[in-house]
């Protein structure tokens, strides 16, 4: 008895951890309350859509209607801050597909990091991803945050950034995920009732 209550404590607590990330808000760049061109929602500053139908490139297929798109190298951003808040020793991801744009070249510059309390990003980790012509899935940026780099207890900035070449290029962005890696205790809750179903 007293065993089955405390897989049921390790499972709670697992479960009350995942259920305060909630994630990206449209982060499939599906639902645009602006006409096609516009401003995506929930995402900015930058930024805008367009549909697959009209601007097809290869391997599109299983990216639903919409993608959207920025300038990189020309000052812009495009990101959202979410309602997840970063927690020491928890790995986040934030990833996504690319491809080129109309020339179908380009650099997709991931960022994640919080907000400085004036409106300010505070940039913890980047990673830079060349991109063609094909739509590719991207490993993106993850940072774990830890004692003492200000991190814990923010909520989670995530955005594409300005890229480092001299002249403007378009990039096209899809299917953004952020994901923490399992919690600790909920890694232990498995990890117990896993053992406990082999020994029966």
């Amino acid at each position: 008895m007293m065993k089955k209550q405390f897989m049921a404590m390790i499972l709670t607590l697992g479960a009350a951890a995942g259920a305060s990330q909630a994630g990206l808000v449209n982060g499939g760049i599906e639902s645009n309350s602006s006409p096609i061109f516009g401003a995506i929602d929930f995402w900015g500053p930058n930024g805008g859509w367009a549909d697959h139908a009209s601007f097809s490139k290869p391997n599109d297929g299983s990216l639903g209607a919409n993608f959207g798109y920025y300038s990189v190298n020309n000052a812009e951003s495009v990101g959202q801050v979410t309602d997840m808040v970063f927690q020491d020793g928890q790995e986040y991801t934030f990833s996504g597909w690319g491809q080129g744009g109309g020339n179908d070249i380009g650099t997709m510059v991931y960022e994640i990091g919080y907000d400085d309390g004036t409106g300010g990003f505070v940039m913890l980790a980047s990673a830079s991803y060349d991109v063609g012509g094909s739509w590719e899935s991207l490993p993106g940026v993850s940072y774990t945050p830890s004692a003492g780099d200000g991190a814990a207890g923010n909520n989670i900035w995530v955005r594409l950034g300005e890229g480092a070449g001299p002249n403007p290029e378009d990039v096209w962005f899809d299917e953004f995920t952020l994901t923490p890696a399992p919690s600790s205790v909920a890694l232990l809750g498995l990890g117990l009732l896993a053992g406990g179903r082999r020994r029966r």
